[in-house]
């Protein structure tokens, strides 16, 4: 997955790490529902329909950041009328191209 970066990157490390995890939070409509993985190891009727919390964003080095977030669940069941719900965490690299493209590795999401 990939977005445009459309501010200035004066130079990469924790302080730029704080202007992506803004500028992620402004535009994660655009890309929270490939970050929220299949839910069926918790139930196949397991849904999301708040979307996700951006926790942090980590500088690692050469370009490359760590983003964590977290996103709610829940599985509705008429049969029984018990519903359940829970909060689960999640953490994809992604790199920052020259061009202020936003490279994401959704690989650990088995996409």
């Amino acid at each position: 997955m990939k977005i445009m970066y459309s501010g200035v990157i004066a130079s990469h490390g924790e302080v730029f790490a704080t202007q992506l995890k803004d500028f992620l939070i402004k535009n994660q409509d655009k890309i929270e529902r490939q970050l929220i993985p299949n839910l069926d190891y918790i139930d196949p009727r397991a849904l999301n329909d708040n979307g996700i919390k951006i926790m942090e964003v980590t500088y690692l080095g050469e370009a490359r950041y760590s983003f964590a977030y977290q996103y709610d669940w829940f599985v509705f069941s008429p049969c029984t009328n018990i519903d359940l719900t829970g909060t689960d965490k999640n953490k994809v690299t992604l790199t920052v191209l020259d061009c202020g493209e936003l490279e994401f590795d959704l690989s650990a999401l088995g996409h």
